[in-house]
């Protein structure tokens, strides 16, 4: 089994750069065949995928959770699944280049170093609640990051009609409003998905840990992303915030969520379980 892991971890890389390169070839080049096969061959990545991650956990006992390069694998895997849904809410596959880009990077790296380790006998890697605990924080985090990759996108479309530079990119991007649309969507995911998060712990986390304590860092610091992504979107509805400036907040809020999860899992007591 451990042989079809190691050909996963080749074929997964390979699957997504050309699946970046059949939306890249439609973006810049209007490639017709790549038109057609692009969101096609993106499902079939992603159901490789998630097959790859379910027969890991089955091989290997744990999910995969307990190196970064692991958790670069899944996040990889949620930013393109974020992706697909927002491209089916809404239509528009003129976009998937740029979050399929990052999506490849870190699939990539997974490939490279993260490794198949059996042996892990912490209680809490068994606990079906876990995987569920931390896939729902990475495709809440995963739309964060679509929510400031369409928060850039507007700012660039705004800055070449400013310019009146009227060039390829320009022609394949959806308008702003679309664009301020898409934002919004990948956000609002990001927060219901958050919610789920902070639920799950709630109930779960207090009866997986001794040490379990509500002032721990990484919790403290999760519920601060989810106040600051909530009341953005209430300033959104109640004051009609539109525009440059929900791009601006999208860009800000994915920074501060970065910022805020570097420390406080460093700072964090129970929560480093791996």
């Amino acid at each position: 089994m451990l042989l079809v892991l190691k050909i996963f971890k080749i074929v997964l890389p390979i699957l997504y750069i050309t699946t970046c390169w059949l939306y890249g070839r439609a973006f810049f080049k209007d490639d017709v065949k790549a038109r057609k096969l692009k969101t096609k061959f993106l499902i079939f990545t992603l159901v490789l995928h998630f097959i790859y991650l379910l027969v890991r956990t089955a091989e290997l006992r744990h999910p995969p959770v307990t190196s970064v390069f692991e958790l670069l694998c899944v996040l990889g895997f949620s930013l393109a699944l974020a992706y697909i849904v927002i491209e089916a809410l809404t239509k528009i596959k003129n976009t998937g280049f740029f979050a399929i880009l990052i999506s490849s990077i870190l699939v990539i790296i997974a490939g490279l170093f993260s490794r198949d380790i059996y042996g892990f006998e912490h209680d809490v890697l068994k606990n079906e609640f876990l995987a569920l605990h931390v896939t729902s924080a990475l495709v809440g985090y995963s739309a964060f990051a679509l929510s400031a990759i369409y928060g850039l996108l507007y700012i660039m479309l705004y800055n070449k009609l400013r310019s009146k530079t009227f060039d390829i990119v320009y022609k394949n991007l959806p308008n702003l409003e679309t664009i301020e649309a898409m934002l919004h969507k990948s956000a609002t995911i990001g927060f219901i998905a958050l919610t789920f998060v902070i639920i799950i712990g709630f109930i779960w986390l207090p009866k997986a840990f001794q040490n379990f304590s509500y002032t721990d860092a990484k919790l403290v610091g999760t519920f601060l992303i989810w106040l600051v992504y909530g009341s953005a979107l209430i300033m959104r509805k109640s004051i009609f915030l539109t525009g440059k400036k929900v791009a601006i907040m999208s860009i800000i809020g994915f920074l501060l969520t970065f910022i805020v999860m570097a420390f406080t899992t460093a700072m964090s007591g129970f929560h480093r379980f791996f």
